[in-house]
């Protein structure tokens, strides 16, 4: 939940003359608080509140992820995120699928203006320039993992990928006038030297002469 402000402070004055300020806001647990302020000048008072509302307000802006360019968003939530979860394998693939097949597609669009429609083009654009499937896919599950994230958390009030399926394989291929082979049907042709080298692993043996 995002940080908001309820009003923009109330002055009032003390017997003692003393000026007094409030500020109500709600924090990002949705709990409503009070920044309370005084002076002996109302001028001065006034003053106080004015610049912490204004620094309030930019405090919210700069923390609203879904305004913020899917590029700048995804690299945070990578860092933050997926690091420390990951092996440094999976995060540098996480990396490489981002900068090359995400961000030049829709990395400078604000995260909470992406649709569905995005997506499905994105996805369409990897296919008709000639992606492997999976690397297509490898896009299509981290956009996933992304904004379910965010929408779990409130940053988004819609997940662009609740909708979207990817491309079944034989329907991805087709569409570039490929042919996707049963495994069964593919032939694998050994090398005279491949072949040498899992006869030696095949009649390994102890030392006692027994077959590994």
């Amino acid at each position: 939940m995002k940080r908001e402000l309820l009003d923009n402070g109330n002055i009032w004055q003390k017997s003692d003359g003393r000026w007094i300020g409030m500020v109500r806001y709600k924090d990002e647990y949705g709990v409503t608080k009070r920044k309370s302020f005084s002076s002996k000048k109302k001028k001065t008072l006034q003053a106080k509140m004015t610049e912490y509302v204004a620094n309030f307000q930019d405090q919210v802006a700069n923390s609203d992820e879904s305004r913020k360019p899917l590029k700048e968003g995804m690299k945070n939530w990578l860092r933050v995120y997926k690091y420390p979860e990951v092996e440094r394998t999976t995060y540098d693939r996480y990396e490489c699928t981002a900068e090359h097949q995400i961000y030049p597609y829709i990395g400078k669009k604000p995260v909470g203006d992406i649709t569905p429609a995005d997506i499905k083009k994105l996805l369409t654009k990897h296919m008709n320039a000639g992606y492997a499937f999976t690397t297509s896919k490898k896009a299509y599950s981290l956009l996933k993992m992304y904004f379910k994230q965010l929408y779990q958390e409130g940053a988004i009030p819609n997940n662009p990928m609740a909708m979207i399926d990817m491309t079944k394989k034989d329907n991805y291929l087709a569409a570039q006038n490929k042919e996707s082979k049963p495994q069964c049907d593919l032939v694998v042709v050994f090398t005279d030297e491949e072949l040498e080298k899992i006869k030696a692993e095949a009649f390994k043996r102890f030392a006692n002469g027994k077959p590994h």
